[in-house]
């Protein structure tokens, strides 16, 4: 897993996760063909990872994600839209 610099939007920190997808096929094709799944960690300036604070949202995508450089983009916009609310089930309205 790879995390990554966080970013700051409207007060909260943002970490994008990703990760490889894991691997299910014997085939000869590579475990990184498979791709990429993320979720985003964010918390309040300053929260240890665990905390009241901190929150890890994992996306529920059917598709992996064949680009690192997307899958972390795809973590930040959600964790954006987290924070806006406007993702139905997903807030940080008590960090």
């Amino acid at each position: 897993m790879s995390t990554l610099q966080a970013n700051t939007y409207k007060g909260f920190e943002v970490y994008p996760l990703v990760f490889p997808r894991a691997f299910n096929r014997f085939d000869s094709h590579s475990k990184y063909a498979e791709g990429y799944d993320v979720a985003v960690r964010v918390c309040r300036p300053g929260a240890v990872s665990g905390a009241q604070g901190s929150r890890v949202f994992r996306l529920q995508l059917e598709d992996s994600i064949a680009d690192f450089g997307v899958a972390r983009r795809t973590a930040c916009q959600r964790a954006r839209d987290i924070i806006d609310g406007k993702i139905d089930g997903a807030s940080v309205a008590d960090l």
